[in-house]
């Protein structure tokens, strides 16, 4: 199952956080480190909206295709994983989602990331 070129049109961010420092009263998670800007297919998924602890959640899933490349290889340790994260779109106004699954497709063709984003966030 190829990747068609054409449909890697969106420019994402894949960030990482950075090691975490002591401030002396607890961990502080470290400034986040890009591990790629990158092409991608972006897709949206089917969105919900829920009532639970007295306030209304509502959900915003999103699907990224990606070339596959040896620096995300998800079955890597240093590849992308469900603790990264991802800007989109790429700018100072992109949206962060969180890293939900993330898949290989073919053999080492491309990579599926599942990805949810809050809304009002």
């Amino acid at each position: 199952m190829p990747i068609n070129a054409g449909d890697l049109n969106r420019r994402i961010i894949v960030e990482r956080d950075g090691p975490a420092t002591h401030d002396g009263y607890q961990n502080v998670p470290g400034q986040p480190e890009v591990l790629a800007t990158i092409w991608a297919s972006v897709r949206p998924g089917g969105g919900r909206e829920r009532y639970a602890n007295a306030e209304n959640a509502a959900t915003a899933p999103m699907v990224f295709t990606i070339r596959w490349t040896r620096l995300l290889d998800p079955s890597s340790p240093e590849g992308v994983s469900p603790d990264d994260r991802i800007r989109y779109p790429v700018g100072n106004s992109g949206q962060l989602y969180d890293i939900k699954s993330v898949v290989e497709l073919g053999n080492r063709e491309g990579i599926v990331i599942g990805a949810v984003r809050r809304a009002g966030r």
